[in-house]
This record gives C-alpha cells, sequence and structure tokens, in this order.
C-alpha cells in the first residue's frame, strides 16, 4: 500500500462491512464500530503503528495452508467471511471517509486497486508483520513488511472483536 494514511490497515468484504459510524465520529466510537465489524467477520483491522509514522506497506497474500514462520514481529489471527469473491486492502483515510460519510464506501477509489480475489466462504487470516515502522527494523523476513494469510475454514473458533495490536485505551461508547 503506497498511498494515504496507513496507520491503520483492514481487509475488508466491501458487500458486507457497514462502514457508516457518524458525521461527528470520535475515536472511541470508530474502534467499538471497527470491533463490533470484526465479531461480525466483516473486516480485520490492524493498528500498524504507535508513533503515527506512515509508511507504504509491503503486503504479500497467499491462500492456503496455514504458515509455519517462527520469527516476526507480531502476529495475529481474526475470521472473515468472503461473500462476492473478494476483499479489499484498506487504509486509514478509506475507513475513515466512508465512517464519516453516508454517501462513501469501502473501498474508495485509491483502495479499490488493493482488491484480493478469493473463493466464497469463512477464512481464517494470519496477519503477520515483519517491520516494525516505529523502530524501522525487520523480524524474520525483510523483504515483506505484511503477510496476510488466508486459510479456508469449515469451523471457526472465537473471533476477535477489537482491532489487532491497538494501544488506544478504548471506551466502549453504546
Amino acid at each position: 500500500m503506497d498511498f494515504g494514511d496507513t496507520n491503520f490497515i483492514g481487509v475488508t468484504n466491501a458487500k458486507e462491512y457497514q462502514s457508516f459510524v457518524d458525521e461527528d465520529w470520535e475515536l472511541d466510537q470508530l474502534l467499538n464500530h471497527f470491533g463490533s465489524e470484526m465479531k461480525k467477520r466483516n473486516i480485520l483491522v490492524c493498528q500498524m503503528t504507535e508513533e503515527g509514522i506512515e509508511h507504504s506497506w509491503n503486503v504479500e497474500v497467499k491462500i492456503g495452508t496455514e504458515s509455519d514462520i517462527g520469527t516476526y514481529f507480531r502476529k495475529a489471527t481474526g475470521y472473515i467471511n468472503v461473500t462476492n469473491h473478494q476483499l479489499y486492502l484498506v487504509d486509514y483515510d478509506c475507513l475513515t471517509m466512508a465512517a464519516q460519510f453516508e454517501d462513501q464506501s469501502v473501498p474508495n477509489q485509491n483502495c479499490s486497486k488493493y482488491r484480493i480475489d478469493i473463493k466464497n466462504g469463512m477464512y481464517k487470516v494470519e496477519l503477520i508483520q515483519f517491520y516494525n515502522v516505529d523502530q524501522d527494523e525487520y523480524t524474520g523476513n525483510d523483504q515483506t513488511d505484511l503477510l496476510l494469510n488466508f486459510i479456508k475454514m469449515e469451523h471457526v473458533e472465537e473471533t476477535a472483536d477489537e482491532v489487532f495490536w491497538c494501544t488506544y485505551q478504548v471506551v466502549n461508547v453504546p
């Protein structure tokens, strides 16, 4: 991803994800909204930096079996449902514009080029980050910043309901 605000990156089912939050949303509302949509398996969101550093992320996508990668900066696992044979990699600009304006949707024009063609079904997604942008250092793999590994599943375990690697203290907003 080489454009926009990449402090947060998401993978979304654009057909199912309900993007609008409020014209005057607060960060707590947005993070709670992401968590709610993650629980519905419509999106997975990661905070990529604690320092607010923007970076052109080199993202690798694999579809198949679980990885056996032993060395990385950090890893998270979540689930997402594919219903339209595609997902999109989206950045914070895309997510926040769609959260603020009802006439905006995910993906926006910029993120529409980050389409992932994939068969319909439920997928376990391993999000493996090799590059620590805050420290400007790689762990394990210096050719890929972030690996998204999709594994088709028949049965789903408990689903994440909060942004991965989020350092903000979120207050639950009704």
